[in-house]
């Protein structure tokens, strides 16, 4: 699972709307939380509900260093300087205050960020592959600008989705759509890992199609910070910014800040010598890079890590599982996961949301 891809930062922003993991998990204080890091988006966002600790796990080192340097911003800055030093608002005092920040990091971390300072100076926000992926497709499409500015203007659904039907949806779009749904461009291109294990029945195209076209219809696309990301490239003043980075849980996640625990490792190696400690799961969509084996092996692992009754919360993009099949401990709440389907604003994923029985073998 582990090769170069995953030597530098994938995500940098939040790409998953965590709201779905607050409501799933429905984090107590007494709760010990494992997260994968990813952006370090849904680790900070989690911080929200006081858990007793969360243990932000990647195997991909970078991320992990992304998330220092984020913890270090809330650590030493108020709100209105975190939010300009990661990239909300424009600056160009990063360089400056990352020179205050130096002190948080880890010597790996610090060693990482002056080798990438150009990444500081524009605001780690946007420094991710994805995110830079993003702003490549924006360019390409910049001849549609004025459509999209349309979109995000759009002071109603009903105004949203009428743009969207008959500007936005045409054949160019449907084309271009086709062309990103191409394994041959996410593996011999891109070089995503992740887009070997896709199902060669699963129709790519169609999934993303539909998914697109719900969150055009269901959602405010000016107010949606992952849809913000999709059209405009970067969080605009009017979205709805994720939990951690609104003014009103800057104190919050301020005070809970040194309750995460940052851990580079693979799953399965960490949650081997955790016997029955960890409460809640967020999981993101591991099974994106997961083949069958490696699937099963880390579910395993959770279980076994897992107190009884722990809560989970796992996302699936374009590779889609059934751990419920494998293991008779997992109990998945599918009602639930059909109601955050239609309901969490990212839209491109569908769940696999439950809790964790370790009287049943």
């Amino acid at each position: 699972m582990k090769n170069s891809f995953f030597k530098e930062i994938i995500y940098s922003s939040s790409n998953e709307d965590t709201e779905s993991e607050r409501r799933v998990l429905k984090i107590i204080p007494s709760d010990i939380v494992l997260c994968i890091t990813g952006s370090g988006a849904r680790s900070l966002d989690l911080l929200v509900d006081s858990p007793k600790k969360i243990i932000s796990i990647d195997f991909n080192e970078a991320q992990n260093h992304l998330l220092e340097l984020k913890i270090a911003a809330y650590k030493e800055l108020n709100y209105d300087e975190l939010i300009s030093f990661l990239g909300v608002n424009p600056s160009t005092e990063r360089l400056h205050v990352f020179r205050k920040l130096k002190s948080h990091l880890s010597q790996k971390a610090l060693d990482f960020w002056l080798e990438n300072l150009h990444f500081v100076g524009e605001g780690v926000l946007y420094c991710g592959k994805w995110e830079k992926i993003l702003h490549r497709m924006l360019r390409i499409s910049s001849f549609r600008s004025k459509t999209i500015k349309k979109l995000m203007n759009a002071t109603s659904l009903d105004e949203q989705r009428e743009i969207w039907t008959k500007r936005w949806d045409n054949l160019i779009w449907r084309s271009f759509l086709k062309i990103i749904s191409n394994r041959f461009l996410w593996i011999y291109i891109v070089r995503e890992p992740g887009a070997k294990l896709i199902s060669k029945d699963f129709n790519v195209y169609s999934y993303m199609k539909h998914r697109l076209d719900h969150l055009a219809n269901n959602f405010q696309i000016s107010e949606n910070h992952y849809a913000n990301l999709l059209f405009n490239g970067y969080y605009s003043n009017s979205c709805n910014l994720p939990h951690h980075l609104r003014r009103e849980n800057f104190e919050i996640v301020k005070t809970n800040i040194g309750k995460i625990e940052v851990v580079t490792s693979g799953l399965s190696e960490f949650l081997q010598n955790k016997k029955d400690e960890i409460s809640a799961f967020s999981l993101s969509d591991f099974s994106s890079y997961a083949g069958e084996d490696i699937y099963d092996s880390i579910w395993e692992k959770i279980i076994y890590a897992a107190s009884d009754n722990a809560k989970f919360c796992e996302r699936f993009f374009l590779v889609k599982k059934n751990p419920e099949k494998t293991f008779n401990a997992i109990r998945r709440n599918h009602s639930f996961e059909e109601k955050l389907l239609h309901e969490d604003q990212t839209a491109i994923y569908s769940f696999c949301a439950g809790t964790i029985n370790k009287t049943v073998r």
